[in-house]
Protein backbone atom coordinates (compact mmCIF):
# COMPACT_ATOMS: atom_id res chain seq x y z
CA UNK A 1 0.00 0.00 0.00
CA UNK A 2 1.01 3.36 -1.28
CA UNK A 3 2.06 5.57 1.87
CA UNK A 4 1.11 9.20 2.22
CA UNK A 5 2.12 11.73 5.00
CA UNK A 6 -0.54 14.94 5.54
CA UNK A 7 2.38 17.88 6.49
CA UNK A 8 2.68 21.26 5.86
CA UNK A 9 4.49 22.21 3.06
CA UNK A 10 5.99 25.31 5.33
CA UNK A 11 6.92 22.35 8.06
CA UNK A 12 10.57 22.00 6.55
CA UNK A 13 11.75 20.17 10.09
CA UNK A 14 9.04 17.95 10.36
CA UNK A 15 9.47 16.53 6.87
CA UNK A 16 13.02 15.82 7.11
CA UNK A 17 12.11 14.08 10.24
CA UNK A 18 9.47 12.30 8.34
CA UNK A 19 11.63 11.18 5.48
CA UNK A 20 14.35 9.96 7.47
CA UNK A 21 11.95 7.81 9.75
CA UNK A 22 10.61 6.08 6.60
CA UNK A 23 13.86 5.80 4.91
CA UNK A 24 15.48 3.79 7.25
CA UNK A 25 12.45 1.60 6.93
CA UNK A 26 13.27 1.68 3.06
CA UNK A 27 9.57 2.55 2.88
CA UNK A 28 8.65 5.35 0.11
CA UNK A 29 6.38 7.76 1.03
CA UNK A 30 4.72 10.70 -0.83
CA UNK A 31 3.45 14.26 0.71
CA UNK A 32 0.25 15.70 0.90
CA UNK A 33 0.42 18.96 1.05
CA UNK A 34 -1.65 19.95 4.61
CA UNK A 35 -3.72 23.13 4.50
CA UNK A 36 -3.21 25.66 7.01
CA UNK A 37 -6.28 26.64 8.63
CA UNK A 38 -4.70 30.24 9.40
CA UNK A 39 -3.02 31.64 6.16
CA UNK A 40 -4.84 29.31 3.40
CA UNK A 41 -8.07 29.95 1.59
CA UNK A 42 -9.08 26.58 0.51
CA UNK A 43 -12.24 26.24 -0.78
CA UNK A 44 -13.04 23.47 1.55
CA UNK A 45 -12.26 26.08 4.58
CA UNK A 46 -16.11 27.57 3.70
CA UNK A 47 -17.54 24.69 4.87
CA UNK A 48 -17.11 25.58 8.87
CA UNK A 49 -20.48 25.31 10.40
CA UNK A 50 -19.81 27.51 13.73
CA UNK A 51 -23.22 26.81 15.53
CA UNK A 52 -22.93 22.97 14.77
CA UNK A 53 -19.19 23.51 16.10
CA UNK A 54 -19.97 25.04 19.10
CA UNK A 55 -22.81 22.18 20.01
CA UNK A 56 -20.26 19.33 19.28
CA UNK A 57 -16.79 21.11 21.04
CA UNK A 58 -18.37 24.11 22.98
CA UNK A 59 -16.03 26.30 21.46
CA UNK A 60 -15.11 27.54 18.28
CA UNK A 61 -12.92 25.76 15.66
CA UNK A 62 -9.24 26.55 15.77
CA UNK A 63 -7.93 27.55 12.39
CA UNK A 64 -5.58 24.77 12.37
CA UNK A 65 -8.09 22.66 13.17
CA UNK A 66 -10.06 23.21 10.42
CA UNK A 67 -7.31 23.10 8.40
CA UNK A 68 -6.34 19.32 9.53
CA UNK A 69 -10.29 18.55 8.70
CA UNK A 70 -9.94 19.72 5.29
CA UNK A 71 -6.01 17.92 5.05
CA UNK A 72 -7.81 14.44 5.66
CA UNK A 73 -10.46 15.03 3.38
CA UNK A 74 -7.51 15.68 0.59
CA UNK A 75 -6.21 12.39 1.25
CA UNK A 76 -8.91 10.48 1.44
CA UNK A 77 -9.91 12.19 -2.37
CA UNK A 78 -6.06 10.78 -3.24
CA UNK A 79 -7.37 7.43 -2.21
CA UNK A 80 -10.53 7.14 -4.33
CA UNK A 81 -8.42 8.84 -7.42
CA UNK A 82 -6.04 6.03 -7.16
CA UNK A 83 -8.99 3.23 -6.32
CA UNK A 84 -6.41 1.77 -4.14
CA UNK A 85 -6.04 1.34 -0.03
CA UNK A 86 -3.71 3.50 0.83
CA UNK A 87 -2.13 4.54 4.48
CA UNK A 88 -2.55 8.14 5.56
CA UNK A 89 0.08 9.19 8.28
CA UNK A 90 0.07 12.52 10.26
CA UNK A 91 3.55 13.90 10.30
CA UNK A 92 3.71 13.39 14.21
CA UNK A 93 4.08 9.90 13.78
CA UNK A 94 6.15 6.98 15.54
CA UNK A 95 6.25 3.89 14.10
CA UNK A 96 6.59 0.23 15.98
CA UNK A 97 8.41 -2.85 14.90
CA UNK A 98 5.48 -4.44 14.12
CA UNK A 99 4.31 -1.44 11.26
CA UNK A 100 5.42 -3.30 7.90
CA UNK A 101 4.06 -6.85 9.28
CA UNK A 102 0.61 -5.15 10.17
CA UNK A 103 0.60 -3.72 7.24
CA UNK A 104 0.96 -7.45 5.22
CA UNK A 105 -1.63 -8.66 7.18
CA UNK A 106 -4.16 -5.88 6.50
CA UNK A 107 -3.60 -6.23 2.85
CA UNK A 108 -6.13 -9.24 2.51
CA UNK A 109 -9.05 -7.66 4.08
CA UNK A 110 -8.49 -4.39 1.49
CA UNK A 111 -11.79 -5.52 -0.28
CA UNK A 112 -13.39 -6.01 3.10
CA UNK A 113 -13.24 -2.87 5.63
CA UNK A 114 -13.37 0.93 5.12
CA UNK A 115 -11.42 2.52 7.85
CA UNK A 116 -8.63 0.53 10.17
CA UNK A 117 -6.93 2.47 12.76
CA UNK A 118 -3.34 1.49 13.26
CA UNK A 119 -2.90 3.80 16.28
CA UNK A 120 -3.07 2.08 20.25
CA UNK A 121 -7.00 1.17 20.93
CA UNK A 122 -8.06 3.73 24.14
CA UNK A 123 -10.73 1.52 24.22
CA UNK A 124 -10.84 -2.40 24.31
CA UNK A 125 -14.94 -2.71 23.74
CA UNK A 126 -14.18 -4.29 20.25
CA UNK A 127 -15.41 -7.32 18.37
CA UNK A 128 -12.76 -9.59 16.47
CA UNK A 129 -12.95 -9.63 12.73
CA UNK A 130 -10.05 -11.64 12.37
CA UNK A 131 -7.30 -13.20 15.00
CA UNK A 132 -4.06 -14.56 13.21
CA UNK A 133 -1.02 -15.59 15.31
CA UNK A 134 0.73 -12.26 15.25
CA UNK A 135 -2.11 -9.62 14.65
CA UNK A 136 -6.06 -9.35 15.11
CA UNK A 137 -8.24 -7.00 13.07
CA UNK A 138 -11.44 -5.94 15.79
CA UNK A 139 -14.27 -3.77 14.98
CA UNK A 140 -14.41 -0.57 17.35
CA UNK A 141 -17.55 0.04 19.53
CA UNK A 142 -16.18 3.05 20.77
CA UNK A 143 -13.90 4.50 17.94
CA UNK A 144 -10.75 6.27 19.48
CA UNK A 145 -9.42 10.04 19.13
CA UNK A 146 -6.67 10.72 17.09
CA UNK A 147 -5.94 10.67 13.28
CA UNK A 148 -2.25 10.15 13.13
CA UNK A 149 -2.04 6.55 11.39
CA UNK A 150 -4.97 4.36 9.55
CA UNK A 151 -5.21 2.34 6.34
CA UNK A 152 -8.63 3.70 3.97
CA UNK A 153 -9.98 2.19 1.03
CA UNK A 154 -11.50 3.90 -1.52
CA UNK A 155 -15.66 2.48 -0.89
CA UNK A 156 -14.75 3.95 3.30
CA UNK A 157 -12.81 7.10 1.56
CA UNK A 158 -16.03 7.70 -0.68
CA UNK A 159 -18.35 6.95 1.97
CA UNK A 160 -16.79 9.15 4.47
CA UNK A 161 -16.37 12.12 1.81
CA UNK A 162 -20.40 11.75 1.23
CA UNK A 163 -21.31 12.75 4.52
CA UNK A 164 -17.81 14.74 5.95
CA UNK A 165 -18.44 18.13 3.25
CA UNK A 166 -19.71 20.03 6.58
CA UNK A 167 -17.14 20.87 8.97
CA UNK A 168 -19.09 20.37 12.14
CA UNK A 169 -16.69 18.97 14.64
CA UNK A 170 -12.65 17.87 14.38
CA UNK A 171 -12.04 15.52 11.89
CA UNK A 172 -11.30 12.32 14.78
CA UNK A 173 -14.97 13.47 15.85
CA UNK A 174 -16.35 13.24 12.62
CA UNK A 175 -15.32 9.76 12.80
CA UNK A 176 -16.09 9.01 15.97
CA UNK A 177 -19.48 9.51 15.21
CA UNK A 178 -20.36 6.71 12.92
CA UNK A 179 -24.25 7.49 13.77
CA UNK A 180 -23.98 9.60 11.12
CA UNK A 181 -21.65 8.58 8.26
CA UNK A 182 -22.71 4.81 8.86
CA UNK A 183 -19.03 3.00 8.24
CA UNK A 184 -17.72 0.60 10.74
CA UNK A 185 -14.01 1.52 11.77
CA UNK A 186 -11.39 -1.30 12.39
CA UNK A 187 -8.08 -1.35 14.04
CA UNK A 188 -5.18 -3.79 13.93
CA UNK A 189 -3.65 -4.71 17.10
CA UNK A 190 -1.31 -4.78 18.11
CA UNK A 191 -0.67 -1.28 16.78
CA UNK A 192 2.00 0.07 14.16
CA UNK A 193 1.45 3.50 14.97
CA UNK A 194 1.45 5.90 17.50
CA UNK A 195 1.46 9.89 17.92
CA UNK A 196 4.83 12.06 19.09
CA UNK A 197 2.57 14.70 20.74
CA UNK A 198 4.88 17.01 19.18
CA UNK A 199 3.88 20.69 19.22
CA UNK A 200 0.47 21.42 16.97
CA UNK A 201 -0.65 24.37 14.97
CA UNK A 202 -3.85 23.69 16.54
CA UNK A 203 -2.44 24.44 20.38
CA UNK A 204 -3.76 22.60 23.33
CA UNK A 205 -4.87 25.91 24.96
CA UNK A 206 -7.36 26.30 22.53
CA UNK A 207 -8.63 22.71 22.56
CA UNK A 208 -8.99 23.21 26.16
CA UNK A 209 -11.07 26.32 26.23
CA UNK A 210 -15.10 26.58 26.38
CA UNK A 211 -17.93 29.21 25.81
CA UNK A 212 -19.92 29.67 28.54
CA UNK A 213 -23.58 29.61 28.72
CA UNK A 214 -26.01 27.08 30.50
CA UNK A 215 -28.11 26.73 27.03
CA UNK A 216 -24.78 25.80 25.40
CA UNK A 217 -23.75 23.69 27.85
CA UNK A 218 -27.83 21.91 27.78
CA UNK A 219 -27.33 21.39 24.31
CA UNK A 220 -23.98 20.22 24.41
CA UNK A 221 -25.25 17.38 27.39
CA UNK A 222 -28.06 16.53 24.52
CA UNK A 223 -25.59 16.07 21.84
CA UNK A 224 -23.03 13.57 23.90
CA UNK A 225 -25.54 11.51 25.27
CA UNK A 226 -27.29 11.30 22.13
CA UNK A 227 -24.29 10.81 19.92
CA UNK A 228 -22.80 7.96 22.83
CA UNK A 229 -25.47 5.54 22.50
CA UNK A 230 -26.35 6.41 18.72
CA UNK A 231 -22.96 5.35 17.81
CA UNK A 232 -23.23 2.04 20.02
CA UNK A 233 -25.97 1.11 18.16
CA UNK A 234 -24.77 1.42 14.92
CA UNK A 235 -21.44 -0.12 15.87
CA UNK A 236 -23.16 -3.02 17.52
CA UNK A 237 -25.39 -3.08 14.39
CA UNK A 238 -22.63 -2.56 11.99
CA UNK A 239 -20.33 -5.09 14.26
CA UNK A 240 -22.78 -8.35 14.39
CA UNK A 241 -23.70 -7.96 10.64
CA UNK A 242 -20.61 -7.17 8.98
CA UNK A 243 -16.84 -8.17 8.70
Amino acid sequence: MKIFVISLPSSLERRALVAQKLGERKLPFAFIDAVDGRVDHHPYLQRYDEKSFLVHRRRKAAPGELGCYVSHLLAWEKCVALGEPIVVLEDDFQLTPDFEAGLAYLERFADRVSFVRLEPLEKHTVLTSDKGERFSLVKQLDVGMCMTGYVITPRGAQRLLEHAATIRAPIDLFLKYTFDHGELIHAIVPHGVYPTHEDSVIGIDVRNQREKGTLLGLKRFAYKTFYRFANLFTNLANGLRRF
